[in-house]
């Protein structure tokens, strides 16, 4: 069945590449092999049938294994524990899960309170009217449980039915905020506005929206976030079923404008959600917009990033295609590198097979065409369903994106119940390699990072961390790159922290997963013959800082030691300190009184051990100017 299902793929992607159009004949690179998917949701205990909404593929417990949480709406969401077999065991009772049965839409899985586990938001509502939403704080690694903090929280406060939400640090105050897509539900007749919650610390948030100018009135679907501008400001883009969609930009200063009209994204109507992501690898996140469409005249919606602050239509040349998308993800799925589109379709009346738009790279354009695929790869074997949530990782951590689909139709319609899929997949031989972030002076989740892998074939590859995604899903935090057929190497590994640290490596190992560390080092002070500043180290909690410096600066590449040597001649070692628990350090460096110095510059660079965990590379910071007038 797989010989055959791989020649039926290359035959359709055959056909695929001599399509033309008007403008031409149009060229692609294609990066790609064959992939093909199992559905393992039975065998394995996760199929936890109902009627599906979000779906979170994260580890809940710390065991280094991706758990699972299944909202259901109208029933108890259920939260499974993936065993060392590989099957999942349902864990309600065990981890004292409340029993809520609420319209659960979505799932938000972050760390909202940066002690290293995983908590839980529900948004609430949805199609079935108001509702107060429900957070849980994870205290699995200390009492063993779940607590329902959502009436001490300040996050749960309103009845407001909500469709999804994103977590991110609005204020770049290093936790997690809240945003919240608002809409009117079944019955409701005023539309209401979206909600922005700021966390205070110690699982406590303040309701913002107002004051942050979060005040345009909708139907919202689902919302997704990114610094789509790079003014190091992360902001939200809400897809509005009756009218515009809004993007809200991130001014800095704790408010937000609508800038959809200006950057081009304000229509198309009846918006289901919308969804950053880098789909041409460019390094700056375009979206994807699905439409809850059956008259055939909308389709669902590609913009490009022109990396202006403006966005361009390309659906039609990408060939996305017009039905009821309801559920939706971006990521890539077959290991090229390029982030694919999964719709999932259907209707209250009726369901329907879900699509797969596999994405190609156009030559000579920073454009992106499509192929539907669902079929060649095994991930419409369910049939036709009413499909919501994608959730995307490595499950059962093989290398390969690995896929949980939640299915089912209107609450406690029994003709719409819905049976899960777990999509296994059976791997290519494309190269690849995993990252998982801690953030120091970051959210430890590290939302708002930006990595780039550049390949040996000349490659960027693009990734960024996310929580409450597509259909308010939650995919794994550990980021996969897929590198194509033709990648051997991993050249250059870079992350850019939204604390503005920027991290480098050099030739890490692919076929393998990195953890790496938020590190780097920072200076206050004014420079000066014989003063002093304090040079601000952040990395590994409780590692070790060897700092040097240097009068010249250099960039030089050691892929033995996977770093790069930034200080030049023979620098010179101030001796070495031990970073707090928090992972930080003030180190005071004091400039040599030599009067020579004067109107140079002075270059420094910290070595830093990950003293807890010795496996870990070492690594070389970025290195900081002291300019000495």
């Amino acid at each position: 069945m797989n010989s055959l299902r791989k020649s039926i793929f290359s035959t359709c992607l055959a056909c695929f590449a001599s399509a033309s159009f008007v403008s031409g004949q149009i060229l692609i690179y294609d990066y790609s092999e064959a992939m093909f998917f199992d559905n393992e949701a039975m065998a394995r205990g996760a199929e936890s049938p109902g009627y599906g909404r979000g779906t979170a593929m994260v580890d809940l417990d710390n065991d280094g294994r991706l758990d699972l949480i299944v909202t259901t709406a109208g029933m108890k969401d259920k939260f499974y524990r993936q065993e060392a077999d590989q099957t999942f065991t349902l864990m309600n009772n065990a981890w004292s899960i409340p029993p809520h049965i609420d319209e659960s839409w979505g799932v938000i899985a972050a760390d909202f309170d940066n002690d290293g586990d995983k908590d839980i938001y529900f948004s609430n509502g949805g199609f079935s009217g108001a509702e107060v939403n429900v957070m849980l704080r994870n205290d699995l690694n200390t009492s063993g449980k779940f607590i329902d903090i959502s009436a001490s929280s300040g996050a749960c406060s309103l009845v407001v039915s909500n469709f999804g939400g994103s977590a991110f640090d609005y204020d770049n105050d290093g936790d997690l905020d809240i945003f919240l897509s608002a809409a009117m539900g079944y019955t409701g007749t005023v539309r209401p506005p979206c909600e922005l919650y700021r966390n205070d610390g110690n699982m406590q948030f303040t309701n913002t929206a107002a004051a942050a100018g979060i005040i345009h009135q909708g139907d919202f679907r689902n919302c997704g976030v990114a610094d789509y501008d790079h003014d190091g400001y992360m902001d939200v883009i809400v897809g509005n079923m009756d009218w515009a969609n809004i993007l809200y930009h991130n001014n800095g200063d704790g408010t937000f404008s609508d800038q959809a009209l200006a950057a081009g994204v304000r229509n198309p109507y009846r918006s289901f959600g919308a969804t950053f992501e880098d789909l041409n690898n460019d390094g700056f996140a375009d979206l994807f917009i699905p439409k809850y469409e059956f008259t055939g005249v909308r389709t669902s919606s590609i913009f490009i990033n022109n990396k202006d602050g403006t966005f361009r239509d390309i659906s039609a040349f990408a060939q996305m295609s017009s039905q009821g998308d309801m559920g939706h993800n971006t990521g890539d799925i077959n290991a090229d590198g390029f982030p694919d589109i999964l719709i999932g379709t259907g209707h209250p009346y009726w369901a329907s097979k879900d699509l797969i738009k596999i994405m190609l790279p156009v030559r000579y354009s920073d454009a992106m065409s499509s192929r539907n695929a669902a079929g060649y790869l095994g991930l419409d074997a369910i049939g036709q369903s009413r499909s919501h949530g994608y959730a995307l990782g490595d499950i059962d951590n093989d290398g390969d994106v690995d896929i949980y689909n939640n299915n089912g139709g209107p609450s406690q319609i029994q003709d719409s119940w819905g049976y899960n899929a777990l999509y296994l997949s059976q791997g290519n031989a494309s190269n690849w390699i995993k990252i998982s972030l801690e953030g120091v002076l970051t959210n430890r989740d590290a939302i708002g990072a930006r990595v780039r892998v550049e390949t040996n074939n000349g490659r960027d590859i693009w990734r960024y961390p996310a929580a409450g995604k597509g259909f308010c899903n939650t995919d794994s935090p550990i980021l996969h790159f897929g590198l194509g057929k033709t990648a051997a190497r991993a050249n250059i590994t870079e992350i850019y922290w939204p604390s503005g640290l920027v991290q480098t490596y050099v030739n890490l190992q692919t076929r393998n997963q990195h953890d790496i560390t938020e590190t780097g080092i920072s200076f206050t002070g004014n420079p000066a013959v014989g003063g002093q500043v304090t040079i601000k180290a952040a990395g590994p909690r409780n590692g070790r800082v060897e700092l040097l410096y240097s009068s010249s600066l250099i960039y030089n590449p050691d892929p033995v030691n996977h770093t790069v040597h930034r200080l030049g001649g023979v620098p010179f070692y101030t001796g070495s300190t031990m970073l707090g628990a928090n992972g930080r350090a003030d180190i005071t460096f004091n400039i040599p009184n030599d009067p020579s110095l004067s109107g140079t510059s002075l270059f420094l660079q910290a070595v830093v051990t990950d003293v807890l965990r010795p496996s870990r590379l070492v690594v070389g910071t970025n290195a900081v100017e002291l300019a000495i007038p």
